[in-house]
């Protein structure tokens, strides 16, 4: 998350969520919650306990494999983490939001100054050249951005667009990089996808213009589409944010080096 501009990265399980951050901490990142801290938790549990007998990633064949014992896998990355990354997690500001009005009402007053840790000094380091260039920006990351919507009549361009403005603004105001992250859709975090497929799955959902839209039902399945004009997600956030096909299971990819 080097660069400065708003950015909607891949969608991350929270134990992949939360092991890049710690790995990857600049101080004050400010992780907001889009649910109940118990509901985060359980899920943060569930997903860890998954990460053991069913790893993202593995096919099928891997996980059922006739003739073969139990597989072992490393310890997951939150359970081993060093005392640094321990150390460093108590400076990681999580806030847990529960409706989208709670959201834009945390953007509309959201300050750096609410950190109980005192800021350091701004840090200075030299890059490649020689030149000497300022620390990047700490992320203000909403996770469950787009789920928070879901299914609420703020699940349109017109809903989306509002809170997408007010996170941009806020992390303006206060010197952070606004940053989205959701879970993967149901049934793709099953499927073998990279960063960027699962990227474009998420993007391509289509959402009404206008707040209030009427989802009608196709005949004789359970799926339906939304009555009036619709557009991609991708257009709806394009207007603020670029987008960023992220590798978040640091375990896999350390494995893979």
């Amino acid at each position: 998350m080097a660069s400065q501009l708003p950015v909607v990265l891949s969608p991350a399980l929270p134990s992949e969520l939360l092991s890049y951050i710690v790995t990857r901490h600049v101080y004050p990142t400010t992780l907001i919650i889009c649910c109940s801290r118990e509901e985060f938790i359980e899920a943060l549990g569930h997903d860890v306990q998954q990460q053991f007998t069913h790893p993202r990633g593995d096919s099928p064949d891997q996980v059922d494999e006739p003739n073969r014992g139990p597989r072992e896998h490393p310890q997951h990355l939150l359970l081993s983490a060093p005392l640094y990354q321990v150390a460093i997690a108590r400076h990681i500001r999580m806030i847990f939001v529960p409706t989208v009005s709670h959201l834009r009402g945390l953007f509309s007053v959201f300050s750096l100054d609410d950190s109980k840790v005192p800021p350091p000094p701004v840090d200075r380091f030299p890059s490649g050249d020689g030149e000497w260039q300022s620390r990047p920006l700490p992320p203000l990351l909403v996770y469950g951005f787009l789920d928070m919507h879901r299914d609420t009549s703020e699940w349109s361009a017109q809903g989306l667009g509002t809170t997408a403005a007010g996170l941009v603004e806020a992390a303006k105001r206060s010197g952070f990089q606004a940053v989205i992250v959701d879970q993967p859709t149901i049934g793709v975090a099953d499927v073998e996808m990279d960063s960027g497929q699962e990227l474009e799955v998420m993007l391509a959902e289509e959402v009404p213009l206008l707040s209030g839209g009427v989802r009608r039902m196709a005949p004789d399945t359970d799926e339906g589409g939304w009555t009036g004009r619709t557009v991609e997600v991708r257009r709806v956030l394009g207007r603020w944010f670029h987008f960023e096909g992220r590798e978040w299971n640091m375990q896999k990819k350390g494995n893979a080096d």
